[in-house]
């Protein structure tokens, strides 16, 4: 195995220190964090940590908080039929539904109400406004699958519920978020640490964990992790980069996926839009997971985005509950 070189530790030690502030944003969306809290809880100078978070992360500890509330604003828009507007403000830490409508706005380019509208979307495009930092096409589509009252024709059906015990993982994240460059670079990672541990990479279990929306989070903001099934007599192997995680327990719904790789987001967003509310379940609170449980390889001779893949995809599921 290839050793780390110095500043490499060091700057993922400097990635460590950051973990706390990120775990506090994606969690607490709605509690907005001061510069003292985060640079107390990353343990930093105050009166440096603004620059070392820009460098590291790309993004001001405003504009990431910024960021990442809306995202979670526009899934509960979208997926939470159920929740008013007002509600979703004030569940994302607005202190109104004006200034979350002026935040999204700003944005995204659109108002919250036209993420669920089509008829809204639809006249606000002809007014020649300019949405952002969404996949405006297939938001279209979805919405048109979402207000079917019958599951539509092409709806993917799961080959099976099952039900998986609490597993150990090698992860690592990915550099370039969804991109499928930095997936392909994560995986070659993942499987020298599995060659140097005597593991044989064409069988052991290959997980990939999507943490965020690409319909609305930029490719390069979303967060993915590769992942490695491993035994307990491994688990102190596990060194940076890499992190040692869990497979949370619980009931999956299992989809097989074989077409090319660009299609591959739209059949997932479909899960959500299409199959989950005829299902009877509703998604617990887990990520979407890739099982490749076929090689992954990268051909430097075929665009990515053309090639063909297969998978499945695991959803972890509880009973739907009524009334709530």
């Amino acid at each position: 195995m290839q050793s780390i070189k110095p500043q490499d530790k060091y700057r993922a030690q400097y990635y460590q220190r950051l973990k706390p502030v990120l775990i506090h944003i994606h969690r607490q969306p709605d509690e907005p964090l001061t510069l003292d809290k985060a640079a107390a809880l990353s343990h930093f100078s105050r009166f440096h940590f603004q620059r070392i978070f820009s460098a590291l992360m790309g993004e001001s500890l405003t504009q990431y908080s910024n960021r990442i509330r809306l995202e979670r604003a526009a899934s509960l828009l979208f997926f939470h039929p159920d929740k008013n507007v007002t509600e979703i403000a004030l569940d994302c830490g607005y202190s109104s539904s004006a200034n979350f409508a002026r935040s999204f706005k700003d944005h995204y380019g659109i108002t919250p109400v036209s993420v669920r509208k089509t008829e809204r979307l639809r006249q606000q495009l002809a007014q020649h406004m300019a949405p952002q930092k969404l996949n405006i096409e297939l938001l279209l589509q979805l919405q048109a699958q979402r207000m079917s009252t019958h599951m539509p024709d092409e709806t993917p059906v799961p080959t099976r519920i099952m039900n998986v015990d609490t597993r150990d993982l090698c992860t690592l994240r990915a550099s370039e978020g969804y991109h499928l460059e930095g997936i392909w670079q994560c995986w070659e990672q993942l499987h020298q640490w599995a060659k140097a541990q005597g593991l044989d990479a064409g069988h052991i279990t290959k997980l990939g964990f999507g943490h965020d929306n690409p319909l609305f989070t930029p490719l390069d903001k979303a967060r993915y992790d590769g992942a490695l099934v491993i035994p307990a007599t491994l688990k102190a192997a596990v060194s940076e980069p890499f992190r040692l995680s869990t497979l949370n327990s619980g009931q999956y719904a299992v989809f097989s996926y074989d077409d090319l790789a660009s299609n591959l987001l739209p059949f997932q967003l479909a899960l959500y839009s299409a199959w989950l509310p005829h299902s009877g379940y509703e998604p617990d609170d887990a990520p979407l997971i890739e099982h490749y449980n076929q090689p992954i390889t990268d051909s430097n001779a075929e665009d990515p985005s053309t090639r063909s893949i297969a998978l499945e995809i695991w959803l972890k599921v509880k009973p739907l509950r009524a009334g709530v």
